[in-house]
């Protein structure tokens, strides 16, 4: 079933300007009005039809100026689609609010993100943001609106923020330009070929910079995407249904933990699905499962800071030695592999690995010692620090080897420790904690270490309770254990080799 497109696609006395990713995304909008873009539970929209939408929406914002912050407290619909493309028309920059989170997480990012508006699909129950609510319910799909302007909008401006968890205790705002998610479109792209014959379905929540791939990659090689609603997001026998329903969906990205729980669910694979896999490091075993399942396997790397992916491989079984690798850097990507010095290393040595591109966020939102921590200067290259050790294999070919600091991968979520110890010393009673990962694969699990006040008798439901308010659910330990002291090294520093073991 299609939605019927909006006659006239762009508004009569629309001005549309420049060179940059303002041109591309109306060349994209426009160019094929009748071609399938967008479906939902069966229903498609062509790209008029969304075309027409991203105006209806752009003009619910008429009033904020260009680089105001906008949050999107959206679920899963193609209205979240719409919402994004909308803010990159006007020159705003969208902040992704996960309605999943707990209220407390997501007013506190707005209060740091400083939110001009939020646009939701929520009659009721939103957070309060401090900021004026633009709800799409109230607006009609078969509304005209007045006739619009696009600014002209600057690629150095930001694009979007995401907030990523932050080893001082609170999240932190990585700020992308217009320049470096049009460097990465066009590099992904190019890396994997897409064309208008790419139908992916997108699964990815929008508070996870990969879902951008999965929501702008179709759209942007004039190909198509179907949305797993909130209801088959996260459950495997749900995406299975979608996958079965429609035999045309030939690109899907995922994290390996979701991958193992789609084989688990029984899953038996398309010799005509091309898949992604990135978000934590791709073991042997599941890589030769997907191998056998499906037309091709691409592994993927890549830091927020750096827009999404940096290196984009195609996995070959069996691999050369057994391992598989992250190689193969996008078009505008470089890698350096540098020492403690800060001196690149030769081939087969180790050390740290550095990403040069446009596509490197401009830094963290009013954090400059974070920023200038993470960032360095080589001669005149500007290198983000991943805080990855890797080896160098050869000129564009590492293998991952563990994080040089306390930030760990745990379902493909990116999480600081830090944050969660944090999260563990604001609850009542608390002296001190910490926080470890334990286990491999789908055993990994976070496990927290509490020692109480003097005095104080410490409830591990009431502990739990309180991080839920406010930490996201994959950031709360799955155990918590009470010690009577937190283990310490002769130098007393926490010494996380001798945590104990749970029971």
């Amino acid at each position: 079933m299609l939605a019927a497109s909006k006659a006239g696609t762009t508004p009569p006395h629309a001005e549309v300007v420049g060179q940059g990713l303002s041109a591309r995304l109306t060349s994209m909008l426009n160019g094929t009005p009748l071609a399938p873009a967008i479906a939902m539970d069966g229903v498609w929209q062509d790209y008029g039809a969304l075309s027409g939408r991203v105006d209806q929406i752009a003009a619910s914002l008429q009033g904020l100026a260009v680089g105001e912050r906008v949050g999107l407290y959206l679920d899963r619909t193609p209205d979240l689609v719409a919402s994004l493309l909308a803010c990159l028309r006007l020159g705003l920059t969208f902040v992704p609010l996960e309605p999943d989170f707990p209220g407390e997480r997501l007013q506190g990012i707005a209060r740091q993100a400083r939110l001009s508006a939020v646009i939701c699909n929520h009659g009721e129950g939103v957070p309060d943001f401090g900021c004026p609510q633009r709800p799409l319910s109230r607006l009609a799909p078969g509304d005209e609106n007045a006739a619009m302007y696009w600014p002209r909008v600057d690629d150095s401006q930001a694009a979007y923020m995401m907030f990523t968890s932050g080893s001082t205790g609170e999240p932190k705002g990585v700020v992308i330009s217009r320049r470096a998610l049009l460097c990465f479109l066009d590099g992904i792209r190019e890396r994997l070929g897409l064309t208008p014959a790419c139908h992916w379905l997108f699964i990815t929540t929008p508070a996870f910079d990969i879902s951008l791939l999965e929501m702008l990659g179709p759209l942007w090689s004039g190909g198509r995407l179907t949305v797993a609603g909130n209801r088959h997001n996260k459950d495997p026998l749900g995406m299975m249904a979608l996958l079965a329903a429609d035999r045309s969906i030939n690109w899907l990205q995922a994290t390996p933990a979701c991958w193992r729980m789609l084989l688990k669910a029984g899953w038996q694979g398309s010799d005509s699905l091309i898949a992604l896999c990135g978000g934590e490091a791709l073991d042997p075993g599941l890589a030769e499962q997907l191998c056998s399942r499906t037309q091709r396997l691409w592994n993927c790397y890549g830091p927020t800071e750096a827009t999404v992916w940096s290196l984009v491989s195609e996995v070959r079984w069996p691999p050369i030695d057994g391992q598989i690798t992250i190689s193969h850097s996008l078009p505008g990507y470089r890698h350096w592999v540098l020492d403690e010095t800060g001196q690149p290393v030769a081939e087969g040595e180790c050390g740290e690995l550095c990403i040069e591109s446009p596509a490197l966020c401009e830094g963290y939102w009013r954090k400059p010692a974070l920023t200038a921590a993470a960032f360095l200067r080589l001669d005149n290259h500007r290198l983000y620090r991943t805080g990855d050790r890797v080896r160098r294999l050869g000129a564009d070919s590492f293998r991952y080897l563990g994080r040089r600091d306390d930030q760990i991968k745990l379902r493909g979520f990116r999480i600081e420790l830090g944050e969660v110890e944090a999260g563990l010393r604001r609850q009542a009673g608390v002296q001190e904690a910490a926080v470890r990962l334990l286990g491999e694969g789908d055993e990994a699990m976070l496990v927290g270490y509490v020692e109480a006040k003097a005095g104080v008798t410490l409830n591990r439901l009431a502990l739990r309770k309180g991080l839920q308010a406010s930490l996201p659910h994959y950031m709360v330990p799955a155990r918590i254990i009470l010690l009577d002291a937190l283990p310490k090294t002769g130098s007393g520093k926490l010494d996380r080799k001798a945590l104990p073991l749970p029971e």
